[in-house]
């Protein structure tokens, strides 16, 4: 482990730019993965109680993507394919609807906190969040937009967790950073490149 930090270290040495992210990202993510998975604790209770928890909102969902007041353009229907899923699929089986809800939380709270996979746990949260908004709960809001930010930066979050190690172990960059966080101008990309032509020939 000490040389896997070691090397954590040294990509975080190659620009202070790599250092602010790797640590902003780090933070951002377990304090996002603790708030998935307080989430999912809270809603234990809805594998036990016997009721349809999350019915009401899958309600509220239907009604907002196909209910009689919706005139909103759907040229592909995609809001009818997925108000008949949720009135086939999610509503009948009310208990099973309850217990992906809470799983799917839970795991994802555990995947950030742990730096496991976040660009597909990012995918399904922004999937998650979507049908929260859908349904009325626009409190997730500033979900999405963390997601999809760690979906584009998945490595400066995960370096410091079970992905960063992994890669380490491998022997693969740990970060694989653009050119413009590398810390070399692109200027200096050209010299190199220059000497390297100059010396073949």
């Amino acid at each position: 482990m000490g040389a896997y930090f070691k090397a954590v270290g040294a990509e975080m040495k190659k620009s202070w730019i790599n250092a602010i992210f790797v640590i902003v990202f780090t933070i951002g993510r377990i304090i996002f993965g603790w708030a998935w998975l307080n989430a999912g604790i809270e809603k234990f209770g809805w594998l036990t109680d016997g009721k349809f928890n999350s019915g009401g909102l899958i309600s509220g969902l239907v009604s907002n993507l196909v209910g009689p007041k919706v005139t909103r353009f759907d040229p592909l229907g995609l809001n009818h394919l997925y108000g008949w899923i949720a009135n086939s699929i999610f509503i009948p089986l009310g208990g099973f609807t309850d217990f992906l809800v809470v799983f799917f939380e839970f795991v994802l709270g555990l995947t950030f906190i742990l730096g496991f996979q976040i660009f597909w746990s990012a995918l399904v949260a922004v999937f998650l969040n979507l049908q929260y908004i859908a349904a009325g709960s626009f409190n997730n809001f500033g979900y999405i937009w963390t997601d999809l930010i760690l979906m584009k930066f998945p490595r400066y979050a995960d370096i410091i967790g079970i992905d960063g190690y992994l890669r380490f172990k491998k022997g693969k960059d740990l970060l694989n950073t653009p050119k413009f966080f590398s810390g070399k101008s692109e200027q200096d990309s050209i010299s190199v490149k220059s000497k390297g032509s100059a010396a073949k020939m």
